[in-house]
């Protein structure tokens, strides 16, 4: 299959798009379980969920690999600083050495 720059300049619009949303999600779930109105116990069951509901294949794998990454903070208590700083190096591919 032939990919125009076209075609891969809205996949990178789309992905932007994608990966603000989810850091503007997050935020907004930290801010809610510092106020105590989430627990993160619950918040994890329903990730778990969610990630075992989506499809296993390509397509998903970035998303489900955001969300276990944010899983695995919520399950060791991190705070919000340290969990935003390890799904921002998800979304962005890695770490930058």
């Amino acid at each position: 299959m032939h990919t125009t720059t076209m075609d891969t300049e809205t996949n990178s619009v789309e992905f932007d798009f994608v990966k603000g949303h989810i850091a503007a999600t997050m935020t907004l779930i930290h801010g809610l379980i510092d106020q105590g109105l989430i627990d993160r116990d619950h918040l994890d069951a329903f990730f778990a969920s969610f990630i075992g509901d989506l499809p296993h294949n390509r397509e998903t794998l970035g998303l489900r690999l955001i969300l276990d990454q944010w899983r695995q903070g919520l399950r060791n208590g991190e705070d919000e600083e340290e969990l935003n700083g390890k799904l921002f190096e998800v979304i962005n591919g890695g770490r930058n050495s």
